[in-house]
């Protein structure tokens, strides 16, 4: 630009020749041409412009003409937002104006940019101010592509709240309405499984009738106003040009009142794919604004909503994939639950009729043949087994089903639980096991169901008694805080650690079990934990088994419960 200012004529201008420039002159342009950051220096009455190389890439195709041009009419489309700032500073105040949003025409289009930028006076060497000092930094790539990132970030939050795919559509084209100076029109098309049908689910930035005349299209109609088919089967971005003459006589885009403004012509056709899939399932077409240059940022940016929205379209299939699924799981697990209720229903009936002729055969005044007695007694022990299996199995059934009610009443729980742990006292003599029963009274009653919790504690004694053969079985029953916390512990044949993580599992049975007895269905410990939950209570396990390391006094099972106190946990 030095060269280019020594090689001009400026008797032309208003400055007059170079010989007869003031010093202040002189040493403002130097000062110019010697940085690196754009500068314009605007000088007398005629506001004559000159301006260093980092200024005239500012200038863009305005340049050369614009060296030595008076700097209101080279900026004239800029006037509405500087011109304030200029004439203040040629009152001799300073102005500086921030990330001001300007359309300039610099590149043979209206183009949008922003600057940040002053204006301050120079003396000259009367004292008046001769001319401005004018630096400029362009901040149009900064600007844009936070406004780009902000686009992007509030597709993702928007779509994340959809439930459906076309809710996910409708959502992204409703969402990109806000950015119509980067898009100016958005339409997405779903495409319909067969593919040769696409629906219209979002569109922004085009009236109500235009969008009425586009909403269904045939993906491979040649004649088409939009190549849908041709990026189904390419699977990748098409170009489009002849927007406007698509869809003739409609206003499309932002309505800026500019000189020189020029609607859209131009869009992106992009296939909506989400991962793991071989064809679109959607179409975004997308406008290209004619205030910006199609670069590779502009160019990514595409890319990047057409990605997001491909994300957000697997996120709610996998969604509705799982919902699917969970629907399903939970009709199956109700036709299982009505089973079990239903076919243990028919089995007390049978049940009841044949045990009372063989209790009334056991109990009646003719003697029965030793033979016959003790295969009635036979009959009749397995015929009790197979009743509690049932009667388990029933209740397990109503309460996963959800039609048990519990009738919580204030209890003495410790004197409670000694008195249902007592009943396994004389099977323990019997057996050589020590049974240990430690319930000081607690501060107060404890509201439990006390059906529900006789259930428990039987239950929980009952495994202990049938997995230990020598040592002792404990029962305890503290004040833990606000809660009541009961401990089963015995030096039993302990669980596989393996096996703890499935403890409490419905019909799991440990196999290969050592055990006093095989009997059982699998739902003891099941029951348990869901008797515990309608009390508003946790359990928990802690075994180690014969064969894993550790001492013989560490073998065992602890069982242990905590119930709260009060009744702020319970329904009303």
């Amino acid at each position: 630009m030095g060269s280019l200012i020594r090689s001009m004529d400026w008797s032309k201008t208003s400055l007059g020749p170079v010989a007869g420039w003031s010093q202040s002159l002189r040493t403002s342009v130097s000062i110019c041409l010697a940085s690196d950051l754009p500068i314009c220096v605007i000088w007398g009455p005629g506001l004559v412009q000159l301006y260093n190389d980092a200024y005239r890439l500012i200038c863009g195709d305005k340049h050369p003409r614009s060296m030595g041009q008076n700097f209101s009419a080279c900026w004239q489309e800029a006037w509405p937002v500087i011109g304030e700032a200029h004439d203040a500073a040629l009152a001799g105040d300073k102005a500086f104006l921030e990330t001001q949003h300007i359309f300039l025409e610099r590149h043979g289009f209206l183009e949008e940019c922003f600057f940040t930028f002053s204006f301050s006076p120079i003396r000259d060497e009367a004292g008046r101010v001769g001319g401005l000092f004018h630096p400029v930094i362009e901040m149009t790539a900064q600007m844009l592509g936070e406004r780009r990132t902000r686009a992007l970030r509030d597709l993702t939050a928007q779509t994340s709240k959809a439930k459906s795919v076309t809710e996910v559509l409708a959502l992204s084209a409703q969402t990109l309405a806000e950015y119509p100076l980067d898009l100016p029109f958005v339409l997405i098309y779903a495409l319909e499984p067969q593919g040769d049908q696409a629906r219209l689910v979002g569109a922004a930035g085009l009236s109500a009738d235009t969008v009425a005349g586009l909403r269904s299209a045939c993906s491979g109609d040649a004649q088409a106003v939009w190549p849908l088919a041709e990026v189904a089967r390419l699977g990748s971005a098409v170009p489009v040009d002849d927007v406007r003459q698509r869809i003739a006589g409609v206003s499309i885009g932002p309505n800026l009142e500019l000189p020189n403004f020029e609607l859209p012509n131009a869009a992106w056709a992009l296939p909506i794919t989400p991962p793991g899939t071989d064809r679109p399932v959607a179409i975004f077409i997308a406008g290209i604004s004619p205030c910006l240059p199609m670069n590779e940022a502009y160019r990514s940016f595409y890319d990047l909503l057409a990605a997001g929205v491909s994300t957000s379209v697997a996120n709610v299939s996998a969604y509705e994939d799982e919902r699917r699924r969970a629907k399903a799981l939970a009709e199956l697990d109700r036709a299982k639950t009505a089973f079990f209720s239903n076919i243990s229903h028919e089995f007390r009936t049978p049940l009841a009729l044949m045990l009372g002729p063989v209790e009334d055969a056991l109990a009646g005044p003719e003697a029965l043949p030793p033979l016959h007695r003790a295969q009635l007694q036979v009959v009749h022990r397995n015929g009790l087994r197979l009743q509690r299996l049932v009667n388990g199995l029933l209740e397990f059934s109503r309460i996963e089903a959800g039609r048990v009610r519990a009738a919580y009443e204030p209890t003495d729980l410790a004197e409670f639980t000694a008195d249902l742990a007592s009943n396994f006292r004389s099977a323990c003599e019997k057996a050589g096991l020590e049974l240990r029963v430690d319930c000081p009274r607690l501060s107060e009653p404890v509201f439990v169901d006390r059906p529900m919790w006789e259930k428990i504690v039987l239950n929980l004694l009952s495994n202990a008694f049938k997995f230990t053969f020598k040592g002792e079985i404990a029962v305890t029953l503290r004040q833990a805080g606000r809660s009541a916390e009961l401990v089963v512990r015995d030096t039993g044949t302990g669980i596989p650690t393996v096996e703890m993580p499935r403890l409490f599992e419905r019909f799991h049975r440990i196999e290969n079990a050592q055990g006093r007895t095989h009997e059982g269905s699998g739902i003891g410990l099941a029951l348990v934990q869901e008797l515990v939950k309608l009390h508003g209570g946790t359990i928990s396990a802690e075994s180690r088994a014969v064969g894993e390391a550790g001492s013989e006094a560490e073998r065992g099972t602890t069982f242990r419960i905590s119930i709260p106190l009060g009744t702020g946990h319970l329904p009303p």
